[in-house]
This record gives structure tokens, sequence and C-alpha cells, in this order.
């Protein structure tokens, strides 16, 4: 899938139109995760560890919002690309990792199921992330992306700890909650392929 994800990257980084469409579509998603975390671990004051994760996200998704405006040229990005797929990316994550965990423990762990997408959607951003840095033609993108990356690395290594921690407590891994992750960000890279191809087509038929 590295593969796939890679060349993806690269053809839509082709396109400043379609790269400030990506660039608004990865700012959405950060904002979801900042969004889950204030809606549920965050609901009332938080740890000073969750407070940095949640200012961490909020932070990525102004970061991403404000490239998308810097290569369009305005301040008025509404465009996305693929935006309900990464949605559904995203939320059906969180919710087969909330119901595998709930079904490992017997119980509702919200702090649990923060850890678990936490750690499974950061691992993919690890992934994500270096990729588009490599494919990006933007210099003020690379930047920002290698600064993102350091503070994705930065709580990753805690999180992932802890969470591990956790499902050693009922004789589980990380292994299979990543297992869940991969068809479905497969669904979402199959529509950004598809989204890429058409407009792409669309831009060289005009």
């Amino acid at each position: 899938m590295r593969d796939r994800i890679q060349a993806v990257l690269r053809r839509l980084a082709q396109s400043p139109e379609l790269e400030v469409r990506w660039l608004h579509t990865v700012s959405l998603m950060e904002f979801i995760g900042a969004r889950k975390i204030s809606r549920t671990v965050a609901d009332r004051h938080p740890s000073l560890e969750v407070l940095g994760h949640l200012a961490d996200e909020t932070r990525h998704a102004f970061i991403f919002k404000r490239l998308a405006c810097e290569v369009a040229g305005r301040e008025d990005v509404t465009e996305f690309l693929s935006m309900e797929a990464a949605a559904t990316w995203f939320q059906s994550l969180d919710r087969q990792l909330a119901e595998w965990a709930t079904r490992l423990t017997g119980t509702t762990d919200v702090y649990l199921h923060y850890l678990l997408t936490t750690a499974v959607v950061e691992r993919r951003a690890m992934v994500l992330y270096p990729l588009y840095k490599a494919a990006t033609r933007q210099a003020v993108v690379r930047e920002e992306l290698g600064r993102v990356v350091v503070e994705e690395q930065s709580h990753r290594r805690a999180i992932e700890d802890a969470c591990q921690q956790r499902l050693a407590q009922v004789g589980a891994t990380l292994e299979s909650a990543l297992a869940l992750e991969e068809p479905l960000f497969e669904a979402f890279l199959s529509v950004l392929e598809k989204d890429v191809d058409a407009a792409l087509a669309g831009a060289q038929a005009a």
C-alpha cells in the first residue's frame, strides 16, 4: 500500500489546484481528531498530556488550512479532495476500535479508546506525511511537514506505550488494532486515487 500512497501523492502534487484541495482535506482530518479529543477525554479540564495533544492537533489543522490558502494564493479555500472518504476513514476507525476495545475489556473505557485511535491514526500519519513531504513541490509545505512530523513523533511513543500497557492487561496487542485500520484506509485510498485521476484527466481535456 505504501507504493500506492506514494504514487497518488506524487500525482496530486503535479497540480497546485489539487494540492490545495488535498491540504484542505488533511486540515479537516486533523480537525476531526482535535474535535474527537475535545468531546471525549477533554470534555472537562483534562490532564496536561491530553491538553497538549489537543493543542497540537488543533494547531496542525490550522497549519494545513493556512498552507492550503498559501498555495492557492487566497484566503477563501473551501474545496476538498475526497472529503467524505477521508471523514469516513476516521469515523469508521474510531467506531470500530471502540467496539473492539469494549469486547476485549467488557467495559467502555473512553481513555483506552482515545489511546487506541490516537496510536493507530498517528502510525498512519507517520507513513503518509513523510511520503507527502517527498512528493510536494511546495517548499513551504515541506518545511511545515517536517515540523509536524517531529511533533507527532514526540508524543506518539508515550501514547503507544500507554496503549500497549492497557492492551497487555487483556492479552491483546496494538497490531490487532492496526490490522483493523488497513482495509479502512485502503477504501479511502481507492477513492483518492479515482478522484485524482479524474481531476487530472479533466484538466488535460480542458
